[in-house]
């Protein structure tokens, strides 16, 4: 009987650890999920009419980063939770595209496209279709 219960205590010291262990990792997972990026696809529509977009004049391609950069920020902002400075990055990014329109830029037509586009995504992150 004792060695029995010796049996038993041994086999539940060996699967406790075990079991917290499975439990554990399979609690973690839909953490990973949570933070994949919301709004993925307004993002990298963003991204991508920024990349393509025709700016005049000056430093081309600083002003270019500097735009995709405001848009790379506010992504990983956004993937990990915190929306409201990923928005205050969208909103910074407008601000930029107002600059290059009325310094003769930006056409018109395009800093619309890119207006338009970083409302989307600012609309998506706060929950508004």
């Amino acid at each position: 009987m004792v060695r029995g219960l010796r049996m038993f205590v041994f086999v539940v010291a060996l699967l406790v650890p075990l079991l917290i262990a499975v439990v554990t990792t399979a609690a973690s997972r839909p953490a990973a999920a949570q933070s994949a990026t919301p709004c993925l696809d307004q993002f990298t529509v963003l991204r991508t009419h920024t990349e393509d977009v025709s700016i005049t004049g000056g430093k081309v391609d600083k002003e270019r980063a500097g735009l995709v950069k405001l848009v790379d920020d506010a992504q990983a902002l956004a993937s990990i939770g915190k929306t409201t400075d990923a928005v205050t990055k969208l909103r910074n990014f407008t601000v930029k595209v107002d600059q290059l329109e009325a310094a003769g830029r930006l056409s018109a037509e395009s800093a619309a496209l890119l207006r338009t586009d970083a409302a989307a995504t600012i609309a998506c992150l706060q929950g508004t279709p």
